[in-house]
C-alpha cells in the first residue's frame, strides 16, 4: 500500500483537484489489475454510452472534452473487440449512434459491480447521509467544472 504522505497541516492549502487526480490514478490502477482488454479510459466511454441513449460520436466527444477523431479511434477498437456497435441513423447516413453490444453491456456491468464493491470499501466508515452528501457535492463540483 502506498503512503501518500499528506501533510495534515497543509491539507487546507491543497486543491481538491489534487485529490481527484489521486483517486483517478488509483481507479485506473484498479481497472488495469482487474481487466486485460479494457483500458481505464474505456470504462469512461462504455459508461457514457450506457447512460446516454442515442449518443452520437460527436456528442460523446463533447461529453468527454476530446476530439471526434479520438473518439473514432477508441470506438473502432471497442467495436473490433465486440463491446460497442455503431448504427447509422436512417434519416442521416453521416450520423452514427453508439450502443453497447451484449458483450459490452456484460463487461460494463462487471466493471460497475467491481467499482461499486471497491467504493463500498472506501466508504465503509461513513454514514449513508455522508455518502449521499459527498455524491451530491462531487456531482455539483463536476457540473461547475464543466462550465469552464
Amino acid at each position: 500500500m502506498v503512503d501518500l504522505n499528506f501533510d495534515e497541516a497543509r491539507l487546507d492549502e491543497m486543491p481538491v483537484f489534487y485529490f481527484i487526480n489521486y483517486i483517478n490514478l488509483i481507479h485506473d490502477n484498479f481497472l488495469k489489475d482487474n481487466f486485460n482488454d479494457i483500458a481505464p479510459r474505456d470504462f469512461t466511454y462504455l459508461s457514457n454510452i450506457y447512460y446516454h441513449e442515442d449518443l452520437s460520436q460527436r456528442e460523446l466527444a463533447d461529453l468527454l472534452f476530446v476530439s471526434e477523431s479520438n473518439v473514432a479511434q477508441i470506438i473502432k477498437r471497442l467495436e473490433k473487440n465486440g463491446y460497442v456497435k455503431r448504427d447509422v441513423v436512417k434519416d442521416n447516413s453521416g450520423k452514427k449512434i453508439l450502443s453497447l453490444t451484449d458483450k459490452g453491456e456484460s463487461a460494463f456491468n462487471s466493471l460497475l459491480n467491481l467499482i461499486v464493491e471497491f467504493e463500498s470499501k472506501l466508504f465503509k466508515d461513513y454514514s449513508a447521509e455522508d455518502k449521499d452528501k459527498f455524491r451530491e457535492m462531487i456531482h455539483d463540483y463536476c457540473e461547475r467544472a464543466a462550465e469552464y
